[in-house]
């Protein structure tokens, strides 16, 4: 593809397409060098009084796994204006809304795919958005219902299962949440993120040795890496010392390059390795500033109860009352007990 682009620089569709391949490969691997491949291949077009409604969704995109959520919305609403059907933009968008924990207009997003992309990935976005939004047993259900759906589509089965693991776990069915987990995996086995969803379940129930059997060859990954770290700090393993210090290493080398898109994972280190609740909360209220997914509700209150911060934790607990949002492991927190 990189050859291809190199011999017509100005064809479009070959900018597209290698710009597609380096976003595949970053969200896979999470490794956020192939995101930043992506940004110049498609830059000569960005610079264009009216960019191709392809190409903001890619800059969309690379914005997103970046966490600079602003600029990516504002990227797909250009997007829409000049393709009102376009099914990426309409998606990444409710993805991002999502994210930021506005779940009104993600479900108003989600509900345009109906016209864009069919009832199968319409009903799939909105089940995730209700599932955050009070509708957790209800939502859980619909994805279920959808399994039969997805035989034809290895990518989209995996993605829903993931989701239903997710869901398992925050309705405190452990061992749904396994089954859900391990069938994405066996669909997609280098999912990174699929592989961290499963390791955090496996350190729920202190299944340390599972964690560092998962992710053994995954130190590359950041956000792998740090699971290890726990699961070693934890089990006292010969190579925690080297994770937890690798980990930290290359977070400090990411701040000084400007990169700022892992405060939850940081936060969750400095609590549960480095053990140092105040940090960790300084790092967590930051991050809840920018997102406001089920991981970041759980390492904030998790750091709050551990700094002994009340005002903090009610900060939390407030948004969700408002929001309906259910996790067990917050239940089993408000009653004193171990998530």
């Amino acid at each position: 593809m990189r050859q291809r682009l190199l011999a017509s620089p100005s064809d479009l569709t070959a900018a597209v397409q290698l710009a597609t391949a380096y976003l595949k490969i970053g969200r896979e691997t999470a490794d956020p060098r192939f995101t930043s491949y992506a940004q110049p291949t498609i830059a000569p077009w960005l610079k264009s009084p009216t960019p191709p409604a392809e190409v903001l969704v890619l800059s969309a995109t690379a914005l997103q796994s970046t966490h600079q959520f602003d600029a990516s919305l504002a990227a797909l609403d250009q997007a829409l204006q000049a393709d009102p059907s376009n099914a990426q933009a309409w998606l990444t968008k409710a993805t991002v809304l999502q994210v930021r924990g506005k779940f009104a207009e993600a479900r108003e997003a989600c509900g345009n795919l109906l016209r864009s992309a069919g009832q199968l990935v319409a009903v799939s976005c909105i089940a995730n958005v209700n599932g955050l939004n009070g509708r957790l047993q209800q939502s859980y259900q619909s994805l279920e219902r959808l399994i039969p759906m997805t035989a034809q589509s290895p990518d989209l089965r995996s993605w829903i299962e993931g989701q239903l693991g997710e869901m398992a776990t925050r309705l405190g069915d452990l061992a749904a949440a396994e089954r859900h987990f391990l069938t994405a995996l066996k669909a997609t086995p280098g999912d990174v993120y699929l592989k961290a969803a499963y390791a955090d379940l496996l350190l729920a129930q202190n299944r340390h040795a599972e964690v560092i059997s998962l992710l053994d060859a995954n130190e590359q990954q950041d956000v792998l890496l740090l699971r290890l770290a726990i699961a070693g700090k934890r089990s006292q393993h010969p190579s925690s010392r080297r994770w937890t210090d690798t980990f930290d290493a290359r977070y400090q080398a990411a701040q000084r390059a400007g990169d700022t898109s892992h405060l939850r994972e940081y936060a969750r280190f400095l609590l549960e390795v480095r053990g140092d609740a105040k940090a960790a909360l300084d790092v967590a209220r930051k991050n809840w500033q920018i997102q406001r997914e089920p991981a970041d509700v759980l390492v904030y209150l998790n750091a709050a109860r551990a700094a002994q911060s009340p005002d903090a934790a009610a900060e939390v607990l407030a948004w969700i009352r408002e929001t309906g949002y259910e996790d067990r492991a917050i239940a089993a927190l408000q009653a004193g007990a171990t998530p």
